[in-house]
């Protein structure tokens, strides 16, 4: 019995020891929380303090543990903190100010707090830094809270190295939580995987990176782990900021090409917890755009009458073969070179646009996606100064570095006759290749497509490819909504902007059953569509019926066209 309680009491005692002197690993006990500026009290005793949580469930021994700031060191000595408790340091002298709280610790020599800023360190017996804080004022993100009377508390602990995104004023009513459970506590602040979000060109050998989230020092410094295509390869040096662990630079010993797209990869690259990058996060493309020049980017379309709900825009297009920088643009509605004194840059920041691209430029991109159809809704960028444009004439200019680059005269006499109210009706390029000033260079655009084209192809642009074609997709159609041959469809194409179209539908008795469309104003390409209904919006019956269209311009050319129909029904 004697032998047997001895082993007992051996292996218990081997059990404890062994669970309190386990090796440390970093975040096993967090700084918690951080009383920096006391005053005035708002609950709590006015007396600075720290503390410190066991994150894990063993028991840890502080023995040889210090605790600093920049200034003065404490050296902890036979102490021992329990799994998951929290233990408050604070002065010697003031530890019956925090005893109803928790456990307290007294210090002597105490690191004091400063309320501005300070940097905070906890070390294991063997030197391994634990917790590290280098907090700001700054980081109670609350002006009123800034002044005194509340702590800093840390939100997350598996997210200790997110400086000011994982810290904050405590939301108590007493201004803090010592001893317990932070206020802001939320053991998934931030479970979003790490990314590259963003790579931009300093000049042709430097290269920014951007993350969401802090990244590894270790592994943020390793040339192998970026890599850039197109030949370029690994960098030749990379600075890493450590106050600004989201981003970093890369060096290259060659220049990039300009208006060349690129690729990044950023492998084995891992947040400051030690989580690797997915592939899927770990790459972005970035250009290094050409400087621009006369024709380089051209006024594509402008709305200078809109309706009531709605707000003029002007669409431009890169009609380049490389990539451009529209930060250094700039908009008037006056004629260069005055219009350099007024003139509304486009973006203070890099605003890319690729190769046969449009962008529309407005003050409130919201209001022309609920007038127009928009194939392309990031094609849009909002000018928080925008130019003034007249109803009834004006002019838009394009400058880029004090020389312009496109300027285009318009009135509303340039709309198509056939229209007698314009607003809300775009002006619309129809060709790249004619100066922007050409007569018949801008017409209306279509109501087919609904007046305006903003962001994507003009329904009256043209390249001078042969057309006059009217075909029908199908000779025949059921309208009976079963998902297949619902319509009549035409498709036409036609060689030169403006034309107006009356398109009539008639049964083999000569009568008419459906006018379509009477004088709407085409595109130089589209669709012709009909769902088989008579005026009264009733089926016809199964039959032969005959279209007819007619298309004319103000220059006075007519084209014809003649289709027959067959309206069919579906057989059981």
């Amino acid at each position: 019995m004697k032998i047997c309680l001895l082993i007992l009491i051996l292996f218990v005692g081997k059990s404890a020891f062994t669970q309190i002197n386990n090796p440390v690993k970093i975040k096993d006990v967090v700084i918690n929380e951080i009383f920096a500026d006391p005053n005035p009290s708002v609950g709590l005793p006015p007396i600075e303090f720290v503390e410190l949580w066991n994150t894990t469930k063993k028991s840890i021994s502080l023995k040889n543990w210090t605790y600093n700031d920049e200034n003065t060191e404490f050296k902890f000595f036979g102490d021992t903190i329990q799994a998951n408790e929290f233990l408050i340091l604070c002065a010697r002298n003031d530890t019956n100010y925090f005893k109803k709280y928790g456990r307290v610790l007294g210090l002597s020599p105490w690191p004091s707090l400063n309320n501005s800023a300070d940097n905070l360190t906890l070390k294991s017996d063997s030197g391994l830094i634990v917790h590290k804080v280098d907090y700001t004022d700054g980081w109670y993100q609350d002006p009123k809270k800034k002044i005194g009377g509340y702590t800093l508390e840390l939100v997350d602990h598996n997210s200790i190295c997110e400086g000011i995104r994982n810290w904050t004023a405590s939301t108590d009513s007493t201004g803090g939580t010592p001893g317990s459970q932070n206020s802001n506590f939320n053991i998934h602040a931030n479970l979003t995987p790490l990314q590259l979000l963003k790579a931009t060109l300093v000049d042709s050998v430097t290269l920014n990176l951007v993350f969401n989230r802090f990244i590894d020092s270790v592994q943020a410094v390793i040339l192998k782990n970026f890599r850039v295509n197109n030949g370029v390869g690994n960098p030749v040096l990379i600075v890493f900021d450590g106050d600004d662990a989201l981003s970093i630079t890369l060096k290259f010993d060659l220049p990039l090409s300009s208006g060349k797209m690129y690729k990044i990869d950023a492998t084995q690259i891992s947040d400051c917890n030690g989580t690797i990058i997915l592939p899927m996060n770990s790459s972005t493309e970035f250009y290094f755009p050409k400087k621009i020049t006369i024709g380089d980017i051209l006024i594509s379309e402008i709305l200078f009458n809109p309706r009531a709900s709605g707000v003029d825009f002007v669409e431009i297009y890169n009609n380049s073969d490389q990539v451009l920088d529209m930060q250094n643009l700039y908009l008037n509605n006056i004629t260069f070179p005055d219009s350099l004194k007024k003139a509304k840059r486009l973006s203070n920041i890099e605003t890319l646009l690729k190769a046969g691209e449009y962008l529309v430029l407005t003050s409130d991109p919201a209001k022309i996606k609920a007038e127009y159809r928009t194939e392309k809704p990031d094609s849009f960028l909002k000018l928080v100064s925008f130019p003034s444009y007249n109803n009834d004439k004006g002019i838009v200019s394009l400058s880029n570095n004090n020389k312009l680059i496109d300027e285009v005269s318009y009135t509303e006499k340039m709309h198509q006759t056939i229209i007698k109210n314009a607003e809300g009706i775009s002006l619309e390029r129809t060709s790249f290749v004619k100066p922007g000033n050409e007569t018949g260079n801008f017409k209306s655009a279509a109501a087919s497509v609904g007046f305006a084209t903003p962001g994507y192809k003009n329904s009256q642009f043209f390249n001078d490819i042969p057309g006059n074609e009217f075909n029908l997709i199908s000779a025949s159609f059921s309208p009976d909504n079963d998902g297949s041959d619902d319509l009549m469809q035409i498709m036409y194409k036609l060689n030169q902007p403006g034309f107006v179209a009356n398109i009539t539908i008639y049964n083999t008795s000569g009568k008419i059953i459906r006018k379509l469309y009477q004088n709407i104003t085409l595109g130089t390409h589209g669709l012709v569509e009909w769902d088989g209904k008579d005026e009264s919006d009733n089926i016809n019956p199964v039959g032969i019926y005959l279209l007819t269209a007619e298309f004319f311009n103000a220059e006075g050319t007519v084209k014809k066209y003649r289709k027959t129909i067959i309206l069919a029904a579906k057989l059981n």
